[in-house]
């Protein structure tokens, strides 16, 4: 039986990348068939960062033993935390 907290893990790491391949890829002004890669991307990564949560979650309530069960919450939080510094670099840059 496939543990919770693996696939926790894998689908937080798919998240990361999309998430961010999504923003490098894009261009200033997107359009066409670019519009779609980025959103495509952008909303797997949305999926897999909810579903890597909740299998996060269910590998809690199931006792898993190892750190898996926390790659998900700690990736989670560390690009939104990227995305917060970047946020807060830019309107401090209009100073």
């Amino acid at each position: 039986m496939v543990k919770n907290s693996k696939w926790s893990a894998i689908l937080s790491v798919i998240c990361a990348i999309t998430i961010f391949t999504s923003y490098a890829i894009a261009p200033e002004q997107p359009d066409g068939v670019i519009v779609v890669a980025i959103q495509v991307l952008f909303f797997t990564a949305i999926i897999t960062a909810v579903l890597s949560l909740i299998l996060s979650f269910l590998a809690f309530r199931k006792k898993e033993q190892g750190i898996l069960k926390w790659v998900a919450p700690l990736l989670i939080v560390l690009i939104l935390l990227v995305f917060f510094i970047s946020f807060l670099l830019i309107v401090f840059s209009f100073f």
